[in-house]
């Protein structure tokens, strides 16, 4: 046969037509790119600002006071309260109240005005690389300036009257794997339990076996839970393949309890198979599931806190990010593999938690209609 450009033409125009047929394939083609956009352009800020910090003051005077301020005028530092001593501190980095701590000597406001050097500390969070640089130099910038000034009152001399130390909490080298294996679990868990259950419902409709379902006594949301039950057992094993071989090859310790994990992933994993099983119940096909899996993968990345400091986003965007079950998930692995957090530290998140996944296993079951769509 002879090559034809009528043939070819034919053949397009019947592509055209049947993708004009699929409005949710031509939504997911126009919405991909504009979310790209506005995630990219507005929610992501590689600069972390609004830094959760508590403030140890030993002096209580208004000089500490005065440096504290000036740390959260620059943006960088937001101050979410006092703590009296370092057990504190390490509680409210392991609840995810803090990020950062500024440690206040006694004596500090008689040292300034004697003209003795005076020393402050900061501690930061190592667990986010990103954290730890934009603390580190923003509190020595405006350490630096305040020494400044006072050198140039005439007060101190040659001396640099005040300095600034850094302690650096959980991964005092720096490591990023450190802060990305326990993050690959929830990611991970994300892909494959929201892919393997989209095509669920809609598997059933190509293959012809809903209308066994229909005619059976199984009521919707007994449907729900039994597809969600035998994925459980396959989350656990992957999150221990990521676990183990996060330890073993990039050497990523895990200071807190594997019960407490344990027991809290359930909730995650739950929530992604029944957000899985809510597009499944959306989709027509196998194809439009994977394609709404597809969709939601990005903002899912982007708005969790997995890829850019969840700080550094605007008001809106942690708005969204707070709706992902990624985002709490992320925060109590890090806080129990990381930081050793217990469950009074974790309360918060595991109520989001339960929250976004009791809300998803009632939306699939009423999505759900015992009948052919």
């Amino acid at each position: 046969m002879r090559f034809s450009i009528g043939r070819i033409a034919v053949i397009t125009r019947k592509e055209l037509i049947q993708l004009r047929r699929d409005r949710m394939t031509i939504g997911m083609m126009v919405m991909l790119p504009l979310m790209q956009l506005l995630l990219f352009g507005y929610a992501i800020d590689t600069d972390v600002r609004h830094m959760p910090t508590v403030v140890q003051d030993a002096d209580r005077s208004a000089a500490s006071r005065d440096l504290a301020h000036r740390l959260e005028a620059t943006g960088f530092y937001t101050l979410v309260g006092e703590v009296r001593d370092y057990p504190e501190i390490a509680r409210a980095f392991r609840s995810g109240d803090a990020r950062v701590a500024l440690v206040v000597p006694a004596g500090f406001a008689a040292g300034l005005t004697a003209g003795r050097p005076v020393e402050v500390q900061l501690i930061v969070d190592g667990a986010d690389a990103q954290t730890v640089a934009s603390a580190t130099q923003t509190a020595a910038a405006v350490v630096s300036a305040w020494s400044a000034e006072l050198r140039a009152r005439g007060g101190a001399g040659a001396a640099e009257p005040l300095t600034l130390s850094s302690s650096i909490w959980y991964n005092p080298d720096l490591r990023t794997a450190v802060y990305i294996v326990p993050g690959l679990v929830g990611v991970i868990l994300t892909m494959t339990m929201v892919m393997f259950t989209a095509m669920g419902i809609a598997r059933e409709r190509e293959r012809g076996t809903l209308e066994q379902l229909i005619v059976s006594p199984v009521r919707s949301i007994e449907l729900v839970i039994g597809k969600i039950v035998p994925y459980l057992a396959i989350g656990y094993v992957q999150m221990t393949i990521i676990l183990v071989a996060g330890a073993v090859v990039f050497d990523v310790a895990f200071v807190g309890s594997w019960g407490l994990l344990y027991a809290l992933a359930a909730l995650f994993i739950a929530a992604s198979l029944a957000l899985g099983l809510f597009f499944s119940t959306l989709a027509r096909t196998q194809q439009q599931a994977m394609q709404m899996s597809f969709f939601f993968l990005l903002p899912n990345l982007l708005l969790s806190g997995f890829m850019f400091p969840f700080e550094g986003m605007p008001a809106f965007a942690q708005a969204l990010g707070q709706a992902i079950p990624l985002t709490h998930f992320l925060r109590i692995i890090r806080g129990i593999v990381l930081r050793g957090a217990t469950w009074p530290d974790l309360v918060p998140e595991v109520a989001w938690l339960a929250a976004i996944g009791g809300v998803l296993v009632l939306a699939s079951a009423l999505r759900f209609r015992k009948k052919l769509g």
